[in-house]
């Protein structure tokens, strides 16, 4: 350095911080960063909650903050919110508070074994949010808001397949109920063909080989899932040679129910066996030769043997007139239907909740339980049936019909059960197969 000529030292001592000043002036280089886009948590009044699957597998609630993990409580036989709250580690405080939270959270007073309740707590060991699967397709949501809870039900919207199955009565499966089961319909199903069906057909009484049905139905999927099943939308029974055939309908009111093709119902005024019965016992027969007395006296009604505790149900809708017991009828309730009708069921084991002379009825409703009471050697139901004070055959008396499609709604009907019947009698032999119908915005048809 010592050599080198001091004007070309301090030339270079310039030119060096002159660069440092233009380098200094220049603007910095950005490094790329990526797009921040707002987006809104607000959920709008018209929009709904997202969905979950069940409450074993809850989905974290919109809104929340911090992703809280949830705790899954299987519910079993003797459990309380109180004993499922203590063994969560929650107070007793905070499930007052929950159950302060309006009118929703009373389902969690009739918590059932075999569901779940999940919770969520916060890092202070507080409940946060709290679910119940009160059915597959709704739960309770309660979240915490401040020091009070919210509830609200989230409804779960379901996939709806309809399925086809038609099945004949044989000697391998000779009632209504083993067919069924082989063609693979559950309890649940086979138990609502049979209600379209039981004022024309009796199941215990009437089945005969070679009689067959065919029907489709509401088979309802979450998530892939299959969860429960929905309404029969149609069904055809064919019973010692006579077709009978039924579509579900729902009016302009939201009422469902099923017709028959021409809109008449299937419905009529009286059941035409007021108990699920293993076999009928005695008939009506005017010269029966009487079990315990011995002699010829006339038998007015039809004897159903059936287990003893075996729900009795009012025949149709009228009010009770009489509900005592004696020596020989034992517990018996007799119901005035109008002033044409009146029906008698005898030697129960006991009267049905709240039944007592004055009492209106509802068809369907169980009035009693099946029992030995009175002059009775097995437990059974013997059932009357009067019109007009005359004893009348249960088994073949003509019933009065239910109303029909009224005239205003007719071509409605017409428009909306024409293509489902089509669809039914489509179905040729044993073939069942389920599709997913897109027209269809909800489980029924309109």
């Amino acid at each position: 350095m010592d050599a080198y000529p001091k004007t070309h030292l301090k030339t270079a001592v310039l030119l060096a911080v002159a660069l440092m000043v233009v380098f200094a002036s220049l603007p910095a280089r950005e490094s790329p960063k990526m797009a921040r886009v707002p987006v809104s948590l607000a959920i709008k009044p018209s929009e709904t909650l997202p969905v979950v699957r069940s409450a074993t597998e809850p989905a974290d609630i919109p809104g929340t903050t911090d992703q809280l993990p949830w705790r899954t409580l299987k519910i079993r036989n003797g459990d309380s919110m109180s004993t499922l709250f203590s063994r969560a580690g929650l107070t007793p405080q905070e499930l007052h508070d929950v159950m302060q939270a309006g009118k929703d959270v009373k389902v969690l007073k009739k918590i059932l074994p075999g569901k779940a309740l999940a919770v969520r707590v916060d890092a202070n060991g507080n409940l946060d949010t709290l679910k119940y699967e009160e059915s597959a397709l709704r739960n309770l949501v309660v979240t915490r808001s401040g020091d009070a809870f919210d509830a609200y039900w989230e409804m779960i919207k379901p996939e709806v397949l309809i399925s086809y199955v038609s099945a004949t009565i044989t000697d391998a499966e000779p009632s209504l109920y083993q067919a069924g089961k082989k063609a693979g319909l559950s309890d649940a199903i086979i138990m609502k063909l049979a209600n379209i069906f039981q004022w024309d057909i009796s199941f215990a009484l009437d089945m005969r080989n070679g009689d067959s049905f065919v029907l489709m139905y509401e088979e309802i999927y979450v998530d892939g899932d299959k969860v429960m099943e929905g309404d029969i939308i149609a069904a055809q029974f064919e019973n010692m040679g006579k077709t009978y055939e039924a579509v579900l309908y729902e009016d302009a009111n939201g009422h469902k129910d099923y017709y028959a093709p021409d809109g008449r119902s299937m419905r009529k005024a009286f059941l035409r066996d007021p108990v699920h019965f293993k076999y009928v016992s005695s008939r009506f027969n005017m010269r029966r030769l009487h079990p315990i007395h011995h002699r010829i006296m006339p038998h007015r009604g039809i004897d159903y043997a059936a287990s003893k505790g075996t729900p009795v149900l009012a025949s149709g809708d009228g009010k009770v007139t009489i509900a005592r017991q004696n020596n020989t009828s034992g517990k018996y309730v007799v119901i005035q239907h109008g002033e044409q009708y009146t029906t008698k069921y005898l030697h129960l084991s006991r009267f049905g909740k709240g039944i007592r002379p004055g009492k209106p009825v509802k068809q369907g409703q169980v009035i009693g339980y099946v029992g030995d009471t009175g002059l009775a050697t097995a437990p059974h139901l013997h059932y009357e049936f009067l019109v007009n004070g005359v004893h009348r055959n249960p088994r073949t008396v003509a019933l009065p019909k239910a109303d029909p499609i009224p005239a205003s709604e007719l071509a409605r009907f017409t428009r909306s059960s024409r293509p489902v019947l089509a669809r039914l009698n489509s179905i040729v032999g044993t073939t069942s197969y389920a599709y997913a119908d897109q027209a269809r915005d909800s489980g029924t048809f309109k």
